[in-house]
């Protein structure tokens, strides 16, 4: 049990000089840093595939959070912001991908399984109530079998 105590404290201490700070500096005002963070946590990092580039400590999502400061400073909107994202990385790099041809199965081929799952559940329901079960003739049956 000792040694498992000193490998879970080791295992903390290596992992500590690798936490890097996500730096929100530079701003005028504590709006333009409250648009930075839910930015930053709403745009995808394309090289972790499941992380923000909040939470991404990649140097293409360092690069990306200087670009979002750059803009919040440059008094741009949160939507030029997504659409310069959108423009040089795809619509993966956004939590919630624009509705459009090519973004057409995404949003509603779950819509599309359901109503199939339904119609599936509600005939084989429906079937299995109007089998009828013929226990006269199953007796006659078995008595002839047996006989």
């Amino acid at each position: 049990m000792r040694y498992f105590i000193h490998f879970v404290i080791g295992l903390l201490l290596i992992q500590a000089p690798f936490a890097e700070s996500i730096e929100a500096s530079g701003f005028e005002t504590q709006e333009q840093q409250s648009r930075y963070t839910q930015l930053i946590e709403n745009i995808r990092c394309p090289v972790c595939q499941g992380q923000s580039i909040g939470g991404s400590n990649s140097d293409l999502a360092q690069d990306l959070r200087a670009k979002v400061r750059d803009m919040i400073i440059d008094s741009q909107s949160d939507s030029e912001i997504y659409s310069f994202m959108v423009e040089r990385y795809g619509d993966f790099v956004v939590y919630k991908p624009p509705v459009n041809s090519k973004t057409y199965v995404l949003w509603f081929a779950p819509v599309l399984v359901l109503i199939i799952s339904l119609l599936f559940l509600f005939r084989s329901t429906r079937a299995n109530k109007e089998k009828k079960i013929d226990v006269d003739g199953d007796l006659d049956r078995a008595k002839k079998l047996l006989k």
